[in-house]
């Protein structure tokens, strides 16, 4: 891992693929203190894909009627 202060962080952002396929990993610095990790991203991870929520939607029950109308109207009266 490849320690990179801010300001040597914009000098290599033209250059930021060849210089993680290079390193692997930057973590970022300002002032000595640790602020970011820079990783390049692995399409070989799949994310895993979510469930589907059919049944939360089925538990909500029906969609509310819009409420800006009566908001604005509550609103003109003042």
């Amino acid at each position: 891992m490849k320690t990179i202060n801010v300001r040597e962080f914009r000098n290599a952002m033209p250059h930021l693929r060849e210089t993680l396929m290079q390193e692997q990993e930057l973590l970022l610095v300002s002032h000595g203190e640790p602020i970011a990790r820079i990783l390049p991203v692995n399409p070989t991870v799949v994310r895993p894909r979510l469930e589907s929520l059919q049944w939360l939607r089925d538990k909500a029950g029906g969609i509310q009627p819009d409420s800006t109308m009566d908001i604005r109207a509550e609103r003109d009266l003042r």
